[in-house]
């Protein structure tokens, strides 16, 4: 996506509304042009023993009454409109955060998207909001004000005293340049330091147990440490811009005072003038004051557009809302090659396999094997190779995402639960036809026995990541979720780890009466996958062995070694 697109979505909303702020901005800065002339005029009645003066203080006192009305809706209009810029924003990189590939966190983390929502899209908002007020003061007063100066005054004298702002400003943007390089780092650096954050808090309970909060707190230290070298480096850039924009403005008015000053002296200006005309020179220079901040406020604001633009632009997965799914299949994989991006080697290599329509297979294998990754490329969080794995006669590279994925009920190995109704967590935002579904799907996880009385209670919510849960709780809440879909497809990621040996001998039996679903169970408990109707062995990205556990036990192979080394280990307890 382009910037120009991105402003194009807020400006079809919001257009209209921004415009109506930016006149009513322009509105008041030529109501401020008559303030200098009435000064003016007002100063030279006084040679005239005060005759008119009352007029000009009525004119104030319009004229005043007139700016803030037109100042409460220019920042009513201007900045509310850049306020819903904000929300806008955010609704689009949340939307974008949801549709790109899971390939992008893995990378990264969700600590630099957060960044990018908070602290990129406040430095758009400042820009666009703060930023344009001065900008338009300062368009607007440099032209107008000019062509009235040199009215008043000669052409010449004009331009010298207005020389030092022309070679400021050629120093600003100079300097300007290297100032939006030198933000970008350190908005970068804070995206880095917002996802360690991010990761320190979530695992608190682990730093304590282990007693490293120092070594943590050191590891965070040399983070903060490079954010705040980052932003030293900006600050030292934004030193030189600040004084600059400050000390200009100043000379300009002194050479006024100078120039002005002798012509008065010499009778060729009245007082009233002199005055009219440094007024105008304050009006002209005045927003270049803060025409530093404004270089830091805008290059702060670009960078923060780029890092969005950026993200923005990352390939998204097509999802669509169809409520289609597959038919019940044969799932055939035919020597399926596979690597992550920057990895060495294959991690799945010439895998091939039936899995029968109905049927409840274990996988098996040592970490790293595989397993998990067959997993996300069956659901498409990993992108298959085409003419490698098959649902029928359809290939998995030919199916629409969405009708993959209603297709398919994951259990993934690390619970994921939401601070709100265990109902609500089980639903996941969709409702089936049928309430019943809910108690259905409650029962094969086993939550009646201790989380009934919650179930249906609407005042109930959950902690923070179920913290108010034990493991297996959360683990069966999480296979309630996936038995409520009930998808043709279920696939089970090594979920019964924290349950109990009475608890997962009443999931499974409930699971092994399922007729018309296939069921894929990885689990490195195998009395889980005991009696599946086939085991599929990995080892090192390769399918070792394949049969049913009393084939399996027959032979020498590898999981007739797990399984010795794991019923040893429970005779031994």
């Amino acid at each position: 996506m382009k910037p120009i697109e991105l402003f194009m979505q807020f400006f079809r909303r919001e257009g209209w509304v921004y415009a109506i702020g930016l006149t009513m901005l322009i509105a008041i800065d030529i109501a401020f042009l008559f303030v200098p002339q009435f000064i003016g005029n007002a100063i030279d009645t006084l040679s005239h023993n005060k005759e008119g003066l009352v007029n000009y203080i009525i004119y104030f006192i319009l004229l005043f009454i007139i700016i803030t009305i037109l100042k409460v809706i220019s920042r009513r209009t201007l900045l509310g409109s850049i306020r819903r810029m904000e929300y806008l924003f955010r609704e689009i990189l949340c939307r974008k955060a949801l549709q790109i590939k899971t390939t992008y966190y893995e990378a990264n983390g969700p600590g630099k998207v957060m960044a990018l929502m908070t602290n990129d899209v406040t430095s758009l908002r400042v820009a666009l909001g703060l930023g344009v007020m001065i900008v338009v003061d300062i368009i607007f007063y440099s032209i107008v004000g000019s062509i009235i100066l040199i009215q008043k005054i000669d052409g010449l004298l004009a331009f010298k005293i207005m020389t030092p702002v022309f070679f400021i400003i050629v120093a600003i943007f100079v300097l300007g340049r290297k100032l939006r390089a030198k933000q970008r780092s350190a908005q970068a650096t804070y995206s880095d330091m917002t996802e360690f954050g991010q990761e320190l808090f979530q695992g608190i309970d682990v730093i304590r147990a282990f007693n490293r909060e120092r070594i943590i707190s050191n590891s965070f230290e040399k983070i903060n440490k490079l954010n705040y070298k980052k932003n030293m480096d900006v600050a030292l850039l934004d030193s030189v811009l600040t004084p600059l924009t400050r000390i200009a403005p100043f000379i300009c008015i002194s050479i006024s005072i100078f120039i002005c000053g002798h012509l008065a002296v010499e009778g060729n200006m009245t007082i009233g003038e002199f005055v009219t005309i440094n007024s105008f020179i304050m009006l002209i220079v005045g927003p270049l004051i803060g025409f530093g901040g404004l270089i830091s406020i805008v290059q702060k604001g670009l960078a923060s557009l780029d890092r969005i633009t950026d993200f923005l632009r990352l390939p998204i997965e097509s999802i669509d809302d169809t409520t289609e799914v597959l038919p019940l299949e044969d799932i055939n994989i035919r020597y399926l090659d596979f690597n992550y991006e920057n990895s060495k080697g294959h991690v799945l290599s010439q895998v091939s396999t039936t899995i029968r329509k109905g049927s409840f297979i274990g996988i098996v294998g040592k970490p790293g094997s595989g397993k998990s990754t067959l997993f996300k490329l069956l659901i498409g969080l990993q992108e298959c190779p085409p003419k490698s794995i098959y649902f029928g006669n359809q290939d998995i590279s030919d199916i629409p995402l969405s009708k993959l994925r209603n297709s398919i009920a994951y259990v993934p190995t690390q619970s994921y639960l939401l601070s709100t109704t265990i109902e609500d967590n089980i639903k996941f935002g969709k409702d089936l036809p049928m309430h019943e579904s809910v108690e259905v799907a409650a029962k094969k996880a086993d939550l009646y026995r201790d989380l009934g009385d919650f179930l249906h209670n609407d005042l109930h919510n959950l902690a923070e990541e179920g913290h108010d849960l034990s493991g297996g709780q959360k683990q069966r809440i999480n296979m309630a979720r996936g038995f409520y879909k009930n998808a043709p497809y279920l696939l089970l990621d090594d979920c019964f780890s924290a349950l109990d040996a009475v608890t997962v001998n009443t999931i499974l039996d409930t699971l092994h009466t399922v007729n018309d679903q296939t069921i894929l169970c990885i689990s490195q408990r195998l009395e889980v996958i005991e009696k599946a109707d086939k085991i599929i062995v990995f080892d090192e990205g390769h399918i070792v062995e394949e049969g049913t556990h009393e084939e399996l036990l027959t032979r020498n192979g590898l999981y007739k070694t797990l399984y010795e080394a794991q019923k040893g280990e429970s005779h031994n307890e």
